[in-house]
């Protein structure tokens, strides 16, 4: 299948992260951008009310609050403008942090070869289901273990990333060949590897329960609702409730 066949197929939240440009250049968001894009949404948010009192309110006040709008509207544009870009470059075999504002004024600011990068399949320690896609020091959260494993193996096979999975033999890490290919399991990094046919395709039900499990084999994932934390916490109200209504009616005791 081609490129873009294979990135089709890729699953939606994987080509969410994995943007692809009209000139077919792929990309991911990092996260120093999302940050940005948060503070953007912030300032837009902050700015609905200065707009509505500058229109509101006149002299000295209305002076004011127009300059607060003019400086939130400005930060909102400069945040929502940042782009800083891992771009997968196969020409160069290079990982280019591409960054611009607003798409203008592009430049690389570092470079590292791909070949010297790895892509992990990782398991979301707080989740009970859900996988991490792990590259040049950047989680994305994508879906699926298998949804995982079909973005990594798509990043080994078009651009040379070498690929591993992290969650099917916690804690040791298999090489992602290719599909229905041989992976190969390394153990902490300790020299000898084990080549295991079809490997890189496991059932996602047994891959991973949690970092509780991880320590004891025989633990059993249990959600935050199971735990009935929240109840737990709501238990003083009534306490409290009375206590309130027994102080109020010592205190209107012998009132008119």
């Amino acid at each position: 299948m081609s490129q873009q066949t294979d990135y089709l197929a890729l699953s939606k939240g994987a080509r969410m992260h994995l943007k692809r440009t009209p000139d077919n250049r792929f990309y991911f968001r990092t996260s120093r951008q999302t940050k940005w894009f948060i503070w953007g949404m912030i300032a837009l948010v902050c700015l609905l009310s200065p707009l509505l009192m500058s229109v509101v309110l006149d002299g000295g006040e209305q002076i004011f609050y127009m300059v607060v709008s003019v400086l939130l509207m400005l930060g909102a544009v400069f945040a929502l403008g940042v782009r800083r870009h891992l771009l997968l470059n196969p020409v160069s075999g290079m990982l280019e942090l591409e960054t611009s504002w607003w798409g203008l004024g592009k430049s690389v600011r570092s470079k590292s070869a791909l070949a010297k990068q790895r892509v992990v399949v990782a398991p979301i320690a707080e989740l009970e289901a859900g996988c991490l896609l792990e590259i040049s020091d950047q989680k994305y959260t994508i879906g699926t273990a298998d949804e995982v494993r079909q973005l990594a193996l798509f990043i080994h096979q078009y651009f040379a990333v070498p690929a591993f999975d992290r969650v099917a033999q916690w804690p040791k890490e298999i090489e992602l060949q290719s599909l229905g290919g041989t992976a190969s399991i390394h153990d902490g990094g300790t020299e000898g590897e084990q080549v295991v046919p079809g490997a890189a395709w496991v059932d996602p039900g047994a891959a991973y329960d949690s970092s509780a499990a991880i320590a004891n084999p025989g633990a059993k994932y249990t959600s935050v609702w199971e735990q009935k934390v929240l109840l737990k916490l709501a238990l003083p109200f009534p306490v409290f409730l009375v206590l309130g209504f027994v102080l109020s009616l010592l205190a209107n005791k012998g009132g008119a």
